[in-house]
């Protein structure tokens, strides 16, 4: 019988909770090898970079509004009115091939299926062809696209990275229910970023999204596309206690933020 996931539909947190809680999960499933599927939003306008970006030269002097460093890769992300899943499992749990570039896009199948449901037609760049107005790889996460965005009617919506640990599997992605330019511009560096370009749930279907709403139908659509047991979870009190302490002492750091020193997690906590 196939395992049962946790579902954790958590509210709208700061970017040092949302980051401390995800990768908590990463410490819970090595703890219990029970898989995890987390949605979440943003309680305020939040930047996170991507692991391997330096602060100083992708955000811009005297913006007022706080950053916070990833586990993943990529680009800068403005987080603001959105919702954002965090999915930790082994490969085996869904079946996802060995190639990390296969997996990415064999995970990814369960957003298509969310936004079929919002009644848009989400498919990979790569199976688009010709996508104008990006930029090549920027500082902002929604200036250029990779093979494997997902692209509608010529705009990239959200943003995924993955983080792999043999066959431990860590991804997290943003879905944009609006998105704020003049923001943006604020407080990232590139030259590349193009409204014109970037796809947000609102402005693709014309009128306003519900955060609830779209945290079932995308729980939905993860239940179904991989054929699961998906169980509403929530944080147990020393998941709780790892999550605090990562807040404090990693994602509020600026060791961590400006200069990725890490900090060492004690496995009696979890």
């Amino acid at each position: 019988m196939a395992q049962a996931w946790r579902l954790i539909l958590d509210g709208k947190l700061d970017g040092p909770c949302n980051m401390a809680t995800d990768e908590t999960l990463l410490y819970a499933y090595e703890a219990t090898g029970i898989p995890a599927l987390r949605i979440y939003g943003w309680q305020a306008p939040y930047i996170s970079l991507g692991y391997n970006q330096d602060p100083e030269q992708v955000l811009k002097k005297g913006r007022t509004t706080a950053f916070v460093r990833r586990l993943t890769g990529g680009s800068a992300i403005l987080h603001d009115q959105e919702i954002t899943y965090s999915v930790c499992c082994l490969r085996q749990d869904l079946n996802l091939s060995i190639r990390v570039k296969d997996s990415y896009r064999e995970l990814c199948v369960f957003l298509i299926d969310f936004y079929r449901r919002l009644g848009l037609r989400a498919r990979f760049a790569r199976d688009v062809g010709e996508l104008k107005g990006f930029g090549h790889y920027g500082n902002f996460c929604f200036s250029s696209c990779e093979h494997f965005d997902l692209v509608i009617g010529g705009r990239k919506i959200g943003g995924n990275a993955q983080r792999r640990r043999h066959d431990l599997i860590f991804q997290h992605g943003s879905i944009p229910q609006t998105l704020d330019f003049s923001r943006i511009r604020a407080c990232i560096n590139d030259e590349h970023i193009n409204p014109h370009v970037c796809g947000a749930l609102d402005i693709l279907l014309g009128r306003p999204t519900d955060f609830s709403r779209l945290q079932e139908m995308l729980a939905e659509s993860f239940r179904e596309t991989f054929s699961l047991d998906c169980q509403p979870s929530a944080l147990t009190s020393h998941e709780a206690d790892t999550r605090d302490y990562l807040v404090t002492a990693k994602y509020s750091s600026p060791a961590w933020n400006y200069h990725r020193e890490n900090v060492s997690i004690d496995p009696v906590r979890l």
